[in-house]
C-alpha cells in the first residue's frame, strides 16, 4: 500500500542512498532491498545490485517510460528524470515452477497453453524455458512468471490466475495465495 511504500522509502531506501553518498561510494544501477514487512514495519533481509525476480515483472508491466532510455541515461551519468511514467493499474505475478523445484527441478517437459494466455493485460515472462524443435519446454526451476494488470489488485489477481489455468505441463506447481494479504489490507 502507499503508506508502507512511503515508509520503506523513508526508513530504508533513502538512508541507504544517503549512506552511499556520505561514504562517497559512487553507485549507478539498481538497488533492490529484500524486505520482511511485520507488525513493527519493514526489516531489511538483504540488498542486491539488481532487480529482483519475480518483483521485476509487475514493474515492467506498469512502467510506461522507455526503459532503454533510462538505462542509457544512467550509464552515461546524465541526470535521470525526477518522475517516471507509470500505468496506474495494479499488477500481480505468479511464478510457475517445475516439478521437483527447488531442489531437483524436472526439465524437458513441453509447455502447453502459452499462445492462449497473452494479451494487452497479461504477459508471460520466460525464465527456465528453452525451445526444442519448435516446442517450448521446461529448462529450470522457476519456469514462467505470469503477470497481469487490473484496475485494482483483485482484478489483476483474477486475470493472472485465469491465465495460469490455461498453462499446463507435467508437475506444474505454483502458489495459490499470491495477492491475498494485499487484498485483506485493502
Amino acid at each position: 500500500d502507499t503508506a508502507m511504500s512511503e515508509r520503506v522509502l523513508r526508513e530504508v531506501m533513502r538512508p541507504a542512498a544517503q549512506g552511499l553518498m556520505t561514504d562517497r561510494t559512487p553507485y549507478c544501477g539498481f538497488l533492490y532491498a529484500g524486505l520482511m514487512i511485520g507488525p513493527a514495519g519493514p526489516k531489511v533481509l538483504e540488498f542486491n545490485c539488481r532487480l529482483g525476480d519475480p518483483e521485476t515483472q509487475p514493474l515492467m508491466m506498469r512502467l510506461r517510460s522507455d526503459l532503454y532510455t533510462l538505462l542509457l541515461t544512467a550509464a552515461r551519468g546524465d541526470p535521470l528524470p525526477t518522475a517516471l511514467d507509470w500505468d496506474s493499474r495494479a499488477a500481480l505475478c505468479v511464478v510457475l515452477a517445475a516439478a521437483g523445484y527447488p531442489d531437483h527441478p524436472q526439465t524437458g517437459d513441453p509447455i502447453c497453453g502459452l499462445d492462449e494466455t497473452q494479451g494487452d493485460t497479461v504477459k508471460i515472462f520466460h525464465a527456465g524455458t528453452e525451445a526444442r524443435d519448435g516446442t517450448v519446454v521446461t529448462a529450470g526451476g522457476r519456469v514462467l512468471g505470469v503477470t497481469a494488470l487490473g484496475e485494482n489488485l483483485a482484478i489483476a489477481q483474477r486475470r493472472t490466475y485465469a491465465a495460469v489455468a490455461d498453462i499446463h505441463w507435467p508437475g506444474l506447481q505454483y502458489r495459490h495465495d499470491i495477492g491475498h494479504r494485499g487484498l485483506r489490507r485493502a
